[in-house]
């Protein structure tokens, strides 16, 4: 245990004000895309049964440098021998519905590999060897994990799919190695910081940054975390996502009152996001964020795209 940390130990049945998602993601995804890391993260996911080395992995996931993708996954990789697509997908929310995702993600990633070695769907040679899937969510949400498992299921006649997937809990006080060499480790010490720091009433931003200087203190994440272009990141993340928030909320009460009706305030408040997506994104474009950064980090949808490169141009 580390001097200073117990205090802050999750209560996971206490109920805490929204808490930004995107941060999370993309801070997982910006640790675990290196693939020393992500065995890391795998070693613990399935208990440490892998003989896999960082030369036996490479990346392998569905970003496009071409395209923008609305829906993509967090990390994965295929082994150098075409074995294994390994799909690590991470949840501060508990979801129902992982498995089925999941799924989706590998054909996808499937359809993607066929079209990068070239095989022929429609030729007369049967096609044996593809990759096979192997499927974890890493869990660090604030309510405590219920399930285990996330399950999906498909029967019909000639038709059988069944998907299980497992759900790891990666929060500090559930890990075994908390050596400040384990990435893992780094990541889930930041979080059990801020999410201590929300429930006592921080705001965001606030809680953030002392856990990030939390890091520093105790030798976390070294080499990331005390980057000072990842607090500038980061923070503007969070800082957005406060004002389009409070924008939502302020055109909700407005339109609200106007019409008197619950309706008026449910609509005013999806005016409000609509109002204040535009602004958050040109301020991210402003400091030199891709089209492509800034759908992802905002989550935007296909026709918010489209207006904003309305706007760009």
């Amino acid at each position: 245990m580390i001097k200073g940390v117990d205090t802050l130990e999750p209560q996971h049945t206490t109920t805490v004000s929204q808490i930004n998602r995107q941060h999370r993601d993309t801070l997982f995804r910006g640790i675990f895309k290196e693939p020393q890391h992500f065995l890391q993260l795998l070693k613990h996911c399935n208990s440490g049964d892998t003989n896999l080395t960082p030369e036996d992995i490479q990346p392998f996931d569905l970003t496009s440098d071409v395209a923008i993708r609305i829906r993509r996954n967090d990390v994965s990789f295929i082994t150098t021998d075409n074995r294994l697509i390994i799909l690590i997908e991470h949840q501060s929310t508990q979801c129902p519905n992982m498995a089925l995702r999941l799924f989706i993600y590998y054909i996808e990633l499937l359809q993607l590999w066929i079209k990068n070695n070239n095989v022929n769907l429609y030729g007369q040679q049967k096609i044996i060897d593809l990759p096979l899937p192997e499927f974890y969510v890493a869990y660090n949400g604030v309510k405590k994990l219920t399930d285990i498992y996330s399950t999906f299921a498909l029967s019909h006649v000639a038709v059988k799919i069944d998907i299980k997937v497992k759900i790891v809990d990666i929060h500090y006080e559930n890990l075994e190695n908390i050596d400040t060499n384990n990435v893992l480790a780094g990541y889930s010490f930041f979080y059990k910081i801020y999410d201590g720091h929300i429930r006592s009433g921080l705001s965001s931003q606030e809680s953030f940054i002392t856990a990030r200087e939390a890091c520093i203190t105790h030798g976390y994440l070294k080499g990331f975390i005390d980057k000072e272009d990842f607090v500038m990141h980061y923070k503007d993340i969070l800082d957005y996502d406060t004002q389009l928030k409070e924008e939502g909320k302020a055109e909700g009460k407005v339109e609200g009152r106007a019409e008197g009706k619950v309706e008026g305030k449910v609509e005013g408040r999806a005016e409000g996001k609509e109002l204040g997506f535009l602004e958050a994104a040109m301020k991210f474009i402003e400091k030199g964020f891709s089209l492509q950064d800034v759908a992802e980090i905002l989550t935007l949808s296909e026709s918010q795209i489209g207006q904003l490169k309305k706007a760009i141009v």
